[in-house]
């Protein structure tokens, strides 16, 4: 049996698709974008997934880009 999805990226418009026979070339393709393109979980998200460049233009070490300013006291943390 052939399986099917389309991965799109919680950030941003990218989108893999993710096709093969079940089990094996399913998995595959979907190791393939893994590894290829950098598809991840997003930190702290719903179970989105985020690619490659999203999570390199927005996250940073374990505190993300934008909480920058707060982590390091700069920015009220109860300010969104």
């Amino acid at each position: 049996m052939e399986a099917r999805v389309l991965l799109k990226c919680g950030e941003c418009d990218v989108t893999r698709e993710i096709v093969g026979e079940i089990p094996d070339e399913y998995t595959r393709s979907f190791l393939d974008a893994v590894e290829k393109d950098g598809w991840v979980p997003r930190p702290a998200g719903n179970n989105d997934l985020i690619c490659r460049a999203c999570l390199l233009k927005d996250y940073e070490g374990h505190e993300s880009v934008d909480d920058e300013e707060k982590v390091l006291g700069r920015r009220n943390p109860l300010e969104p």
